[in-house]
């Protein structure tokens, strides 16, 4: 068996308070305050967050698997675009271009989809979305990754400093998710704002008015370009995934509504750029520091997917899960009442030692398949496959076409996201040398 430490150096052990605070330290490196929690009060409530956190894996596996008593109608919580829209319609201090465009963003949220949806709803919108998603889809996919990454790889110096965020984990989700939608490649930098803005609120419990007057006029934005790009096809379909969810018949079924297809495709846009973007970054992170990890991957690149799996379990580019209770329940013994938010934390389930044997080290002869980062049941990732596939070949290119890959500023710990729900760097500068 080989192991690689997860985290170099000492991470704070301070409390789940300080994270919900989106203390620096904590943002970068939450697991030791989930660690406490889960040996202290496994479920508790958090005043702060104004819902209850949940830290066990098994527990967390409990409700992602009952879909009857808990609602995933606050799937992205309560700092959201959707959970901030209210209050936007509601402040007056605020332009009134952009209160309309909090209440259009409520008012296409009250079509629950996919993510937001709970079953029967749920079945019928995957099976329409699933037509769309056809074999021969999702195969052609696989060159157009080969050739995008050889391209981005090209591109770096022989011998130097590449920011690996910009020069490769941000363009291969995001061209992928585009070419999937139809939108042309000039199109990409507004296509990156627009996915920026559907990101920007979610784990951060306060906003600065001019950064919200931003988000919802980037989001109205998005919600314009294709209203008009489904109109166009509707009369004029072409091969994209647009063209596939008009099209999507399920007999006895309703056919997607436009408020359905516009609310699915905020969430492939932010599932399939975001995320991904973040896990291509974890993983050259992790790659960086180990160079002994990096040969075994080179000399076996069959065990790049289970190194994924691992970087998916150790750093989930989304910590966190919401639900709603629908009833009274009971989780590990703790009464919660009817209509209160859960917060279920993945990041803290993937690392319970009860789970998984030394939870905080990165093992890649293991597979330890029970990570609870894409879900579970009902509502795990539609686009799981899709991502692990974008990485798996992507990692392979670069560490096959690259002979060695640093850190750049190995004494100063990394900037990520300021969210304690998203999970990612902005930046990440790599020494890398190419071969010959």
């Amino acid at each position: 068996m080989t192991t690689h430490s997860a985290e170099p150096g000492t991470c704070p052990v301070r409390s789940m308070d300080d994270l919900l605070q989106l203390e620096p330290d904590l943002v970068r490196c939450p697991y030791p305050a989930y660690a406490e929690q889960r040996e202290a009060e496994p479920v508790v409530y958090s005043e702060r967050l104004g819902g209850w956190l949940v830290t066990r894996h098994d527990d967390v596996l409990e409700v992602l698997r009952d879909t009857d008593r808990f609602s995933n109608r606050m799937a992205s919580g309560p700092s959201s675009v959707s959970g901030l829209a209210q209050k936007v319609v509601e402040d007056e201090s605020l332009p009134e271009r952009t209160r309309a465009a909090a209440a259009r963003r409520i008012e296409l949220s009250k079509s629950r989809v996919m993510l937001f949806s709970d079953p029967p709803l749920h079945k019928r919108q995957r099976a329409l979305v699933s037509a769309g998603f056809t074999p021969r889809r999702v195969a052609e996919l696989d060159d157009v990754v080969v050739e995008l990454t050889n391209r981005l790889v090209e591109a770096f110096p022989d011998d130097g400093t590449v920011d690996i965020v910009p020069a490769f984990s941000h363009p291969i989700p995001m061209t992928i998710i585009a070419n999937l939608l139809g939108v042309p490649p000039e199109n990409l930098s507004t296509f990156k704002e627009w996915s920026d803005a559907f990101t920007r609120g979610v784990g951060a419990l306060q906003h600065d008015p001019d950064a919200v007057i931003d988000m919802f006029d980037k989001v109205n934005a998005f919600y314009d370009y294709f209203t008009a790009e489904l109109d166009r096809r509707r009369t004029a379909p072409v091969d994209d995934l647009l063209s596939d969810l008009l099209a999507a018949r399920l007999e006895g079924e309703e056919p997607l509504s436009l408020a359905e297809i516009l609310q699915m495709l905020v969430q492939f846009l932010v599932a399939g750029n975001e995320t991904t973007t973040n896990l291509l970054t974890s993983s050259v992170w992790k790659l960086a520091q180990n160079q002994d990890l990096q040969s075994r991957m080179r000399e076996n690149p069959k065990q790049i997917p289970t190194f994924v799996d691992e970087v998916l379990r150790l750093e989930p580019p989304v910590q966190g899960i919401w639900r709603v209770t629908n009833v009274d329940v009971e989780i590990a013994g703790t009464a919660i009442p009817a209509d209160s938010l859960v917060y279920l934390i993945t990041g803290s389930a993937n690392r319970d030692p009860a789970t998984f044997p030394s939870p905080d080290e990165l093992d890649v002869d293991l597979r330890r398949e029970k990570h609870l980062t894409f879900g579970r049941g009902e509502h795990s990732c539609l686009g799981m496959n899709l991502a692990k596939l974008e990485a798996k070949i992507a990692l392979g290119i670069l560490l096959a076409r690259c002979s060695d890959i640093r850190l750049a500023e190995p004494g100063s710990p990394p900037e990520f996201h300021r969210s304690f729900v998203l999970h990612g760097m902005p930046r990440l500068p790599v020494l890398l040398t190419k071969r010959d």
